[in-house]
């Protein structure tokens, strides 16, 4: 690392996950601006790290490159540096994962109860991203993910088996976040652009993506709450007649009721 927080291509390639083809392709297409350079060696800060975390989050909500550039063209439009870089900042947190998690080999199949993590399953779990290679070493690009998988392999269910879900759920995810996308781009950002984009605006703006994002998370959450219970009291219905002739179904209907479920 280079000293005032500054930092080569390469340092800040690897703290924001990109190659550094793609910083400089990002440079070149005007998404990020240049370093600081110091004789022949280009040094970058804490602001392009923002910035760059900044698109990659764009980009998984769906947004394309040259809507990010109008989006950073008019956050620049009028605002010093500063301001610039802390809007970005914050747009950043909205969906920044957490840190990731570096494991060895050894320590990361230790997590799944004894199941047998293969070849073929770190290479589906490459592709799907969920962890990359350090050296020789594992790092897992989203903690919640594996807290989650290894409680799920705790309760029985296979790690392919849990692959098959979230593959599914990724590409639902996906759906889900570009229509969302699309509303922010039909009704708060579109009217923005007819506007001229004026800097005024920009703040509120970026609060409305916030915003939107928060409430987008929250819906999805109490929907599949709801879907749950109502598929869990579905399926204990149609085995009732089993769960009688077993004796239980006069114990399990309290227990039901204290969960939410309809039998």
């Amino acid at each position: 690392m280079a000293d005032e927080g500054l930092m080569t291509i390469e340092e800040l390639a690897g703290l924001a996950g990109a190659p550094t083809s793609t910083v400089r392709m990002y440079q070149s297409r005007g998404l990020l601006p240049p370093p600081e350079r110091r004789g022949r060696v280009g040094y970058y800060g804490q602001g392009h790290l923002a910035r760059l975390r900044l698109i990659a989050q764009l980009q998984e909500q769906g947004f394309s490159l040259a809507s990010m550039k109008r989006l950073i063209e008019a956050w620049e439009s009028g605002r010093g540096l500063n301001d610039v870089l802390g809007l970005e900042t914050q747009v950043a947190a909205t969906w920044a994962p957490d840190e990731p998690v570096r494991l060895e080999p050894a320590q990361f199949a230790e997590l799944f109860s004894g199941q047998a993590i293969t070849p073929a399953v770190i290479e589906r779990a490459l592709r799907m991203g969920l962890v990359a290679f350090d050296g020789g070493a594992i790092m897992v690009r989203n903690p919640r993910f594996l807290e989650i998988g290894t409680e799920l392999t705790r309760i029985g269910i296979p790690v392919q088996e849990i692959l098959d879900e979230l593959e599914t759920l990724q590409s639902a995810a996906d759906s889900i976040a570009g229509r969302f996308t699309r509303v922010f781009e039909r009704l708060m950002w579109n009217p923005f652009v007819e506007a001229g984009l004026p800097a005024d605006q920009v703040r509120p703006l970026t609060e409305s993506l916030q915003r939107l994002s928060a409430l987008a998370e929250d819906v999805m959450e109490v929907t599949l709450r709801d879907a749950l219970r109502r598929k869990a009291g579905d399926f204990l219905a149609e085995q009732a007649s089993r769960l009688d002739e077993a004796g239980v179904l006069d114990g399990l209907r309290p227990l039901a009721r204290a969960a939410g479920l309809d039998m």
